[in-house]
């Protein structure tokens, strides 16, 4: 098994180079690139998904909850827009052991606040809480 594991590695670095020169030809070529951290099939539906491991929530006098970057999520958006396709936003929050979800384009209709740095805010009652990590 670790012979494998090794080789597996191996083969992931060369993916990787592998993907740079893609997604350079592919740019040049005038194609937007884009690549959700998961693509999900379930019941015949794709989703695609976006992973997030935080360890402290962000929380103000206005809203306590988890986001992500807005170009992001600005990129995903136009992804649904243009296939149909929703990304499913999944956070593990570390504070609480807790993880929470819900569809970028429903968190987008609900309340949100954008810090200086350029990440989005959603509240955390706008998510759905999946699994308690014990």
């Amino acid at each position: 098994m670790a012979g494998i594991a090794g080789g597996m590695k191996l083969n992931k670095k060369f993916g990787n180079r592998g993907e740079q020169k893609a997604g350079l030809i592919l740019t040049n070529l005038g194609f937007e690139i884009q690549s959700p951290d998961w693509v999900a099939i379930k019941n015949n539906k794709i989703m695609f998904v976006e992973v997030k491991e935080k360890n402290k929530r962000f929380k103000n006098e206005v809203i306590e909850g988890h986001g992500l970057d807005i170009k992001q999520i600005e990129k995903r958006q136009h992804l649904f827009n243009v296939t149909g396709i929703r990304t499913y936003l999944l956070i593990f929050d570390n504070t609480t052991n807790e993880i929470f979800v819900n569809y970028i384009d429903e968190l987008e209709m609900g309340e949100y606040y954008d810090t200086r740095n350029g990440i989005r805010i959603y509240p955390i009652k706008n998510y759905e809480q999946v699994y308690s990590i014990v």
